[in-house]
């Protein structure tokens, strides 16, 4: 769905990157891509659709470039997590009607809640759902980290053995799902893909089985295993 709105990605990381790269052919308003070294925001000027300014994302001067009244979403996404903090603040007080902080310390997140910037804590997946929340809010509340009814996770295929050799159509229970896989630098989608021993699991869960998680994605996994059994 392309949007006309302006959004700013502030910071580098390969979060930042990813970000950019799937929200450009997405949105028809101004995307902006702020960067410190000279390099990478030439390289990031190369690309349809991004503006590109160098400068520090902490520097006023060069938030203030940016028309922060106007901006739909303001991501500081960089590895310095007080330099997202401080620049994501900035921005939400200027007029950001979204304002995102990727955060490392969990116990910075109420605090940020409370001052109205939203903690971002990243993963393989967190690009891709930020886009979605972004684009298509409504879809987004329902895996809301903290109003939506259900939750995503990503974990490591090998914590549970039984899922290695299943495949992807099969992992599914009442109240949670695998969606998707990751691996081989890939997310697959498809039914009939087979889980590999180094794959991840991206899993969208009822948030009432928080607490027995571990228990209900078990018994998915199990369920499994007996249907390859059963086919054999």
């Amino acid at each position: 769905m392309d949007t006309k709105i302006n959004i700013v990605v502030a910071g580098y990381s390969s979060f930042t990157w990813e970000l950019v790269a799937q929200l450009r052919t997405r949105i028809e308003g101004r995307l902006y891509f702020v960067l410190s070294d000279h390099a990478q925001a030439m390289e990031a000027g190369l690309q349809d659709n991004v503006v590109a300014i160098c400068g520090d994302m902490t520097d006023t001067k060069v938030l203030d470039q940016l028309d922060l009244g106007s901006c739909h979403t303001f991501i500081a996404g960089s590895r310095e997590e007080e330099a997202n903090v401080l620049s994501a603040l900035y921005a939400k007080n200027c007029g950001a009607k979204f304002a995102y902080a990727r955060v490392f310390n969990t116990k910075f997140m109420p605090l940020l809640d409370v001052v109205g910037v939203i903690p971002l804590q990243t993963s393989h997946t967190a690009a891709a759902f930020m886009t979605v929340s972004i684009l298509e809010p409504a879809v987004a509340e329902l895996v809301s980290p903290t109003q939506g009814q259900f939750d995503l996770v990503e974990i490591d295929a090998a914590t549970y053995p039984e899922f290695i050799g299943c495949r992807l159509g099969n992992l599914q229970g009442e109240e949670l799902h695998v969606i998707a896989v990751a691996q081989d630098n890939e997310i697959y989608l498809g039914y009939t893909t087979v889980i590999a021993p180094t794959a991840r699991l991206i899993i969208i869960y009822n948030k009432q089985i928080r607490k027995n998680f571990p228990h209900a994605l078990r018994k998915v996994a199990v369920q499994a295993t007996r249907r390859i059994q059963g086919a054999s």
